[in-house]
């Protein structure tokens, strides 16, 4: 035989064998998926269906039931890939697309969801269930405790001094109430007030006239609002803004003019402090990463704080993910750095948690894009955290979160005309909020 010939008869051997492999393969993917499909094998479906797909065997029911299997084993990522294309292949099935939106919704990707829906027609838009473009409702309130006074009393000065002044955290109340409102597929709203009432202890000495004791609180009202516009499919501008009203009553009183002039007139007073910036994040499905500008000021005190913040989901799904924050703040020609690290995921069934801690002085500053403030003087140093979620479905959820924080404490000390001192201390504060958001129907 020429070795021509024998050349061409190998090639189309190969040939030959390769079509009819495929063929044979075809009718086999599609019963042996099928199958693995009914039989909710869902491992066994994923990695046969991902093979059959990476062998040219892509059609609508091959993407679908691979998007299925992901899907089932929690891999939202993977599985919104496949029924991205299998929508591609049957932009009208509702199955598909109400699969799809729920896979954007699991693995962290609610401006994606919502995008989505709102470019479907209505009948597929019923399809998904709706929620993500249905107003959120989110309401917090709970207690804070504090041992200040009593590490008051234990660190502070002694012996003979001119004068001595110190200001006490006792108990307080935090509540805030908010909504977030889908204004359309690229744009939403997020808006909220706050209520917070501090109880405070003012102590003042002064050597051979008087020593006085006085309580009051501190009450804020803030307002809060905070756009956020979706530009193409991974960017996002998030304009904050945020107005602190803060009243407060001085009640110490002294029968010695002379003293009432040093502690101030009694009566009522009001202020406002401020918070203006905003962020920009780059969207993934596996992260997200943002940095913010904002301008705040604080007892008529401006801080400059900038920020970046990295968001993890390794897993292409929220049952496990991390946030790693860092924060510039400076003021009055100083500059601090304040570092927070978080991890979350679900623990058993329905309950998830998630765990923090900071480090670094946050009075003065801001976190989430201006949606807590740091409007107090006293100086943090660190924090740590533990939120408990629990979702009754995907309309309701509740949840329980405690912080510790550990402060610093001061006392202004005279022991002579001209010779004044700060002498500071540690103290720790616990809060506990309760919560619940609740998507509209």
């Amino acid at each position: 035989m020429k070795p021509q010939l024998a050349l061409l008869l190998l090639t189309l051997t190969i040939l030959t064998g390769k079509f009819t492999v495929a063929a044979d393969s075809s009718v086999n993917y599609e019963e042996l998926t099928y199958r693995l499909y009914l039989e909710h094998k869902w491992d066994s479906l994923l990695q046969t269906g991902e093979k059959a797909i990476a062998e040219g065997y892509d059609y609508y029911y091959m993407r679908a039931r691979v998007g299925v299997a992901a899907f089932e084993l929690g891999k939202f990522v993977r599985a919104s890939r496949h029924l991205e294309k299998a929508c591609e292949f049957n932009n009208g099935d509702p199955f598909a697309a109400g699969l799809l939106y729920r896979a954007y919704v699991y693995s962290g990707r609610a401006g994606e969801a919502q995008r989505f829906q709102k470019s479907l027609p209505a009948y597929l838009a019923e399809s998904t269930g709706g929620w993500s473009l249905n107003p959120v409702l989110y309401l917090e309130a709970g207690p804070s405790f504090t041992d200040h006074p009593d590490r008051f009393e234990q660190n502070r000065q002694q012996g003979s001094g001119l004068y001595s002044e110190a200001y006490l955290n006792k108990h307080s109340v935090y509540s805030v109430a908010g909504a977030i409102i889908p204004l359309s597929g690229r744009l939403t709203l997020n808006a909220a007030g706050a209520w917070l009432d501090f109880a405070r202890t003012r102590h003042v000495g002064i050597s051979g006239l008087d020593t006085l004791v006085s309580d009051y609180h501190v009450r804020q009202a803030e307002g809060y609002l905070s756009p956020s516009i979706y530009i193409g499919k991974h960017l996002r501008l998030s304009p904050a803004f945020r107005m602190v009203q803060v009243s407060y009553e001085n009640t110490m009183q002294s029968s010695d003019p002379a003293v009432q002039q040093l502690i101030g007139p009694t009566g009522s007073s009001s202020y406002y402090d401020t918070g203006i910036g905003g962020e920009v994040a780059w969207l993934n499905p596996y992260w997200e990463l943002s940095a913010g500008y904002w301008s705040l000021e604080t007892d008529r005190k401006k801080t400059i704080q900038l920020g970046s913040n990295l968001i993890l989901r390794p897993l292409g799904s929220l049952n496990f993910y991390t946030s790693t924050s860092l924060l510039l703040l400076h003021k009055e020609e100083e500059t601090k750095t304040v570092f927070a690290q978080m991890a979350g995921g679900r623990i058993i069934g329905r309950l998830w948690a998630e765990l923090w801690f900071s480090s670094g002085d946050l009075s003065g500053g801001a976190e989430g894009n201006l949606q807590v403030f740091y409007n107090a003087y006293d100086r943090v140093q660190n924090r740590y955290g533990v939120r408990f979620i629990y979702p009754v479905n995907d309309y309701l959820k509740f949840s329980l979160r405690g912080q510790l924080f550990t402060k610093t404490g001061s006392e202004l000390f005279f022991s002579g005309p001209e010779i004044g001192k700060i002498h500071t201390y540690d103290y720790q504060t616990l809060t506990i909020t309760g919560g619940l958001s609740w998507n509209i129907k």
